[in-house]
């Protein structure tokens, strides 16, 4: 009998929302203030350092965050082989890292443009150790959701208080820089002191690290892909355009990572399970929790696209105040790649990373990786934030169109015509309500006014999916209904 008790569905998920409403509260409370103290050029910064050293924790990974998952998952029943391939993998992920900061302080030495931004790399190159210290992924082969949102909660918590004890001036950018160091990756010294607990020590003699050489190198191209499109927007504002332009981008793109956040919740929280159905021939559990995940999708994609499209001078305004207005058009852009997003990667890390076909969603990638670049080249240096905007929704658009045809066969497995039509139909509803409240409460505050518009959208939208009969509302709903 497995060591490890089979967590319910239903309080991983719970655990892992909250973990993910917690990822795009914090922001609410942070940003605003940070917004406003380092203002745009400082953000613009933190962004394009940020942008640099993901690159290099690209390089430190090797494509362990979803090897590592897939390959725990499939073994995780038995202790001997799940501590075995545990060890084998740290000790690669940690030459790896050992390496890869090597070559980030020598390029910091030698490229005059990291040299201008030194201490901010040198101290987010922390990151890189401490994520492969934490070994993250084998939390989640183990469906441990209860232990990371308890940990990352506090660890957030910690991090907002020193932020508002240290942050003060437009020049504290490097001290903010410290601070996201401590409150997002700090808990993973916790995690490596804990696995102890959950697999036995192991000698390097008895491990076999060549058996992890190619499927590790096939997921590393895909993380490699993964990794240049989601910074090539950042370091190319970095490079054709300003630090302002820059900032103006992360205020938007910092709504689109969080809302990608909480539509991908549920695929997150299946991963493991679907690795581990599939990895044992259980395919008809494998489709069905599939076809919960494209619903989630759909129904909460439509909801928050639309709504955000509608309010993005609001919300913008809100969270980053009346200095990033430059930023709406760009966030309205974005918005698209919201969903665009969140449907690549169901299709790749829910679908095709279980059954070993990393290569599809690889070349998916380097597709829309081209389309980008092609594009930003042309559009940043006239229009910048909006123009990367731009690049990165026609990227995202072209990655997933890919994974649709390739997998055209089996998208009736997954998907539901009818549901989709319907979340189609509740957003339209829900939009023509809207925009006349949103006249109705134009002269109100700005945040009474997200509060009542945001309120008729959420109600409408899903009052309409009710009365369609819209299945994964309906199936929510009743089966709380049953519970009281």
């Amino acid at each position: 009998m497995s060591r490890h008790k089979r967590k319910s569905i239903k309080v991983n998920f719970l655990m892992n929302a909250f973990l993910t409403c917690s990822n795009f509260i914090f922001p609410l409370i942070t940003f605003p203030y940070v917004s406003r103290v380092l203002l745009a050029d400082g953000n613009g910064k933190i962004n394009f350092a940020t942008a640099i050293v993901n690159y290099f924790m690209l390089f430190a990974s090797l494509g362990m965050p979803l090897y590592g998952v897939r390959t725990c998952a499939i073994v995780r029943d038995d202790r001997k082989k799940l501590s075995r391939t545990v060890k084998e993998l740290f000790t690669i992920s940690m030459v790896a890292t050992a390496l890869s900061l090597v070559v980030l302080l020598v390029m910091i030495g030698i490229v005059p443009k990291f040299q201008e931004y030194r201490g901010l790399l040198l101290v987010l190159s922390s990151n890189i150790w401490l994520q492969a210290l934490g070994m993250d992924w084998l939390y989640q082969a183990l469906e441990e959701y209860s232990y990371i949102t308890v940990r990352s909660v506090a660890f957030k918590i910690v991090g907002i208080i020193l932020m508002f004890m240290f942050v003060h001036e437009h020049g504290d950018y490097v001290v903010y820089a410290i601070i996201t160091v401590i409150g997002g990756n700090g808990s993973m010294v916790l995690n490596y002191l804990r696995s102890f607990k959950l697999v036995d020590r192991v000698s390097l003699r008895e491990c076999n690290l060549r058996q992890h050489v190619k499927p590790l190198f096939g997921l590393f191209l895909l993380s490699a892909a993964w990794s240049l499109y989601a910074n090539m927007d950042t370091a190319m504002l970095g490079f054709l355009s300003n630090d302002t332009q820059n900032g103006y981008f992360g205020a938007s793109v910092k709504i689109k990572q969080m809302l990608i956040a909480c539509i991908s919740a549920l695929g997150t929280v299946l991963l493991p399970r679907l690795a581990n159905y599939f990895g044992n021939g259980r395919t008809k559990e494998f489709y069905e929790l599939l076809k919960k995940d494209s619903s989630f999708i759909m129904v909460a994609g439509f909801y928050v696209v639309v709504f955000c499209i509608f309010d993005a001078d609001e919300i913008i305004r809100f969270l980053s105040g009346d200095a990033y207005e430059p930023a709406v058009p760009a966030m309205r852009v974005i918005m698209l790649a919201v969903f665009f997003s969140a449907l690549y990667t169901m299709l790749s890390n829910n679908v095709l990373v279980p059954q070993g076909k990393e290569r599809i969603p690889t070349l998916a990638t380097v597709i829309g990786l081209v389309s980008l670049t092609a594009l930003e080249i042309v559009l940043i240096p006239s229009l910048g934030a909006v123009g990367a905007a731009i690049g990165t929704t026609v990227g995202e658009g072209v990655g997933a169109l890919i994974l649709c045809l390739y997998l055209r066969r089996d998208l009736s497995k997954m998907f539901s015509g009818e549901n989709i039509l319907k979340c189609i139909a509740a957003s339209v509803a829900a939009s023509c309500v809207l925009l006349p409240v949103r006249g109705l409460v134009s002269d109100g505050g700005l945040f009474v006014r997200l509060l009542l518009q945001g309120s008729v959208f959420t109600i409408v939208y899903f009052a309409a999916l009710i009365l369609m009969r819209e299945k994964f509302t309906t199936t929510v709903i009743l089966s709380r209904l049953q519970k009281k």
